[in-house]
């Protein structure tokens, strides 16, 4: 086996020296760009929509090649920690992985919205994005055990922030969507999103495990069998892959956040199909159409709106002296596929202007409150059935009216 000299590592270092020469220089020409295009706003009293697009332009230049500084540094910092071993063999060492980096980039932050139901994909998975660091796509799919040195990267640290960025890209898509969910409720929604089971599933349809390194014993490459426990420890580490590989792709360049963002969210839509289609069914001029058409004033108004409660928005809309408006249990609680909860459904019932028992909806949930709110909205996008009543109650209050005149007029004329 051959060995390299002195020589060649004293000319890799020059090598080295000068690649970090270029990237500096090009750090340098960023700077430089930017600083020239906004020397046109210097007059400017404050910043405008151009000011910002031009920051917004060059930055992720000069994030790029900051980037690659830092992946020079590191680059540099294990080398020497080698540097002692003038002479080495040609092995294993040199297609090991690079060290953990001194600093961790931290992408730019970025927008995330609400889901639609136009985010579900109408058929497959959205395109896996590229991790744009070999080094870090390396690191993300290989077990500790088989790296070449105790001191690489693998994929277990970055498992840990994938992990965190998950967390939070779900919870902010189901803050966005879902405003009139519990706390809890949108726990049990994330839980469906980050759990192992969904990660790993992720893994499988995309293909990753069968890039991973890892020991013979994980068997990530598809062999079928085992014990309910080795099948319970795989997907444990399938779903730790998938994070492991959310990390890379995020850290990978400067734009990889926004990358990862906008393949996760149809990815999740999939997920919650239901549950978004459902929410978008609820349209806020239901809420506009009913409370400008009651009868009650404008700090009412005010407060249907802002409540946007169905329940007491029914309440209004047919809600009269005399009315009683019910819910009730509609059988036993049934099991919800996804999270083996019990899943109620509650009915709602009118009785007064003559109706009795009248069933005006009917709906269902985790929990007997929003079961019952479901059903009032059901109810409320029965136009028809509402309509009738409205008129009913116009009725009602009509003739009110005037009896309370007509006894008016006796008493004045008595």
């Amino acid at each position: 086996m051959s060995k390299r000299s002195y020589a060649d590592f004293t000319s890799k270092d020059t090598a080295l020296v000068s690649q970090i020469l270029e990237h500096a220089e090009d750090l340098l020409k960023a700077a430089k760009a930017l600083k020239k295009e906004l020397e046109t706003f210097r007059d400017t009293n404050e910043p405008n929509d151009k000011v910002i697009s031009v920051l917004k332009g060059h930055n992720k230049k000069i994030l790029s090649a900051t980037q690659v500084l830092t992946q020079d540094e590191s680059g540099v910092v294990g080398q020497q920690e080698d540097a002692s071993n003038k002479i080495q063999k040609l092995g294993n060492d040199s297609k090991g992985l690079r060290h953990a980096p001194t600093a961790l980039f931290i992408p730019p932050p970025v927008s995330l919205t609400r889901w639609t139901p136009e985010d579900i994909p109408k058929s497959g998975l959205p395109p896996l994005p590229p991790v744009l660091d070999p080094l870090l796509e390396q690191a993300a799919l290989t077990h500790s055990g088989m790296t070449a040195k105790p001191t690489d990267m693998s994929y277990e640290r970055l498992e840990w922030i994938g992990d965190a960025y998950l967390y939070l890209m779900s919870t902010s898509f189901i803050y966005q969507t879902f405003s009139n969910l519990s706390a809890g409720r949108c726990s049990q929604l994330r839980e469906r999103l980050i759990k192992n089971e969904t990660l790993s599933n992720y893994t499988i349809q995309y293909g990753i495990n069968k890039r991973t390194k890892f020991p013979a014993e994980f068997d990530l490459h598809g062999r079928i069998g085992g014990s309910q426990a080795s099948q319970n420890a795989k997907k444990k580490v399938l779903g730790d892959v998938f994070e492991s590989y959310v990390a890379a792709a995020i850290l990978g360049d400067s734009d990889g956040l926004q990358r990862v963002s906008s393949w996760i969210k149809p990815l999740w839509s999939a997920t919650l199909a239901h549950e978004i289609r459902e929410e978008s069914r609820v349209q806020p001029s239901l809420v506009h159409d009913y409370s400008t058409k009651n009868g009650s004033n404008d700090d009412s108004q005010k407060t249907t709106k802002q409540d946007l409660n169905p329940k007491v928005l029914l309440s209004q809309v047919i809600g009269a002296k005399g009315v009683k408006i019910s819910y009730s249990d509609m059988g036993e609680p049934k099991k919800d596929k996804h999270t083996k909860l019990p899943w109620y459904t509650v009915g709602v019932f009118f009785e007064g202007f003559g109706e009795k028992d009248l069933q005006l909806g009917i709906g269902s949930a985790l929990s007997k409150k929003e079961a019952g709110a479901n059903a009032a909205r059901s109810a409320l996008e029965n136009k028809s059935l509402i309509k009738r009543l409205q008129k009913k109650k116009e009725e009602s209050l009509e003739s009110a009216k005037l009896a309370e005149s007509t006894q008016q007029e006796y008493d004045n004329w008595s």
